[in-house]
């Protein structure tokens, strides 16, 4: 599978973060770092020939631990827009 990006739009810039992959792979859940969550993380989605922005927000959280996040990954790897580096 490829690395694939949530992406945070800050007007001028836009960041990347990285997605555990492996946890990604085995689980099919995104596991994020509680310290990393921020509103406005996005997944760009291609969904029927169209760009889309899927938000990670607070009632997307599936479950948490003490250091993490979990939220649903609810397409397949191929609708995830690819991020050049």
């Amino acid at each position: 599978m490829r690395t694939i990006y949530l992406k945070k739009d800050d007007g001028k810039i836009v960041r990347k973060i990285l997605i555990d992959m492996a946890y990604l792979v085995t689980h099919k859940i995104i596991r994020l770092r509680k310290v990393l969550f921020e509103d406005g993380l996005y997944l760009e989605i291609k969904n029927n020939g169209k760009n889309e922005k899927y938000f990670l927000t607070k009632d997307k959280i599936k479950k948490e631990d003490e250091f993490h996040f979990f939220f649903d990954f609810p397409f397949k790897p191929e609708q995830v827009e690819e991020t050049s580096v």
